[in-house]
């Protein structure tokens, strides 16, 4: 009986040992798969961090490199401006030269006959002339013609030189004038180089979110909840004050002179190259064409928007507001009264924007609606 119950034992702790083994194994397995699933999680949070931090980028690059080219741009206008200046000074200083040459030409011809004269007759004896006065009379009478003659000849003399002066300082001005255009085109052609250079880095910035697809995804995500906050945003206004307070008078007219280029709802986006929600319509347009208010309403904003670039909304009362977005320029700011067709912006390519153009939003209540539904 004891035999058997030792056996017994024997067998329980072999099996025992086998099953600890096999369990250890078994622990070990799913502590190294778990490890495994571990490490990749750890690459998957970072894959998408860095992605994340890709698309936090793009948009602060895209807003430093607009904001260099828009000082860029400004300084260019600015030597333009100057340089149309100079240019009709140069056509006023022109004209002037024109009228002093004629008349030193006409003053000249007078003194060169007045001494060819001379030198045909003999220079007149002053003396002789008063001591043939036959009286005092004739004697006065001689001594003031006389003094007539010279103070004239004096005087033509003066204007001939102060004429031939006058042409001089022209000639000068002209030749400093034409200097300064030279100069001024080589700074308008050097700025021009940095408008490109500004341009083409832009560029580069947006075919490198082409290319990284997570990127990509992810400044699309961006956009639609920039899309989803100025929905809050508007109905926020909507909640906060009375219907139709803005002023608008529900008929849109159209923001900008220019035929549609991209549709309003599902389309393939111009830089993600995918299947993408679009919230307005896109309206064609060249960089500085102006940007009307489609209704009159109070301006609700004004200013950088992520991926919409510079922005202006407009509240028009009865739940409708209208978005513009991408402009180069805003001209209108938060709290502005605004009517229908004043100039509020200018067109543009900022933000996430392949080319100038307005993207123009109609929204009820926050929501994004077809345009279409409201223009003529």
């Amino acid at each position: 009986m004891s035999k058997r119950i030792l056996s017994l034992g024997l067998v329980v702790l072999l099996t025992a040992s086998v099953i600890g083994t096999a369990l250890a194994d078994e622990i070990d397995q799913k502590q190294r798969q778990l490890q495994t699933v571990q490490r990749e999680m750890a690459a998957q949070q970072s894959r998408a961090a860095q992605a994340q931090r890709q698309v936090d980028s793009v948009s602060d690059q895209l807003r430093t490199i607009q904001g260099d080219l828009d000082s860029a741009v400004a300084e260019y206008n600015a030597i333009l401006a100057k340089l149309a200046a100079t240019e009709q000074q140069i056509e006023v200083n022109t004209e002037l030269l024109a009228k002093v040459e004629k008349n030193l030409a006409e003053r000249s011809q007078i003194l060169n006959k007045r001494m060819r004269d001379i030198y045909k007759n003999g220079q007149v004896n002053y003396l002789d002339v008063l001591l043939g006065a036959a009286d005092f009379t004739d004697f006065t009478t001689r001594a003031d013609l006389l003094k007539r003659v010279v103070n004239q000849d004096l005087a033509l003399v003066a204007q001939v030189k102060a004429e031939r002066e006058l042409v001089v300082q022209k000639r000068a001005e002209l030749e400093r004038d034409k200097a300064a255009i030279a100069q001024l085109k080589d700074q308008a052609a050097a700025k021009r180089l940095v408008i490109e250079a500004s341009r083409d880095e832009r560029e580069r910035v947006l075919d490198s979110a082409v290319q990284e697809r997570d990127t990509a995804e992810r400044a699309y995500q961006e956009l639609m909840e920039t899309s989803r906050q100025i929905e809050q945003m508007l109905r926020n206004i909507q909640t906060g004050g009375p219907a139709g307070a803005a002023g608008g008078s529900g008929a849109l007219i159209w923001p900008a002179a220019g035929p549609i280029t991209s549709p309003f709802g599902w389309r393939v986006h111009p830089i993600f190259g995918t299947q993408r929600y679009h919230s307005g319509i896109d309206i064609g347009a060249d960089y500085g064409d102006s940007i009307l208010a489609a209704d009159s309403g109070t301006v609700v904003f004004s200013g950088w928007m992520g991926g919409y670039g510079k922005a202006v909304i407009i509240n028009h009362g009865g739940g409708i507001s209208t978005l513009y977005a991408h402009n180069s320029e805003l001209l209108v700011e938060e709290g502005y009264r605004v009517q229908k067709g004043q100039l509020i912006s200018r067109c543009g390519s900022t933000g996430y924007s392949t080319g100038p153009h307005l993207h123009f939003e109609v929204r009820e209540n926050g929501t994004p609606v077809s345009p279409l539904g409201y223009l003529p």
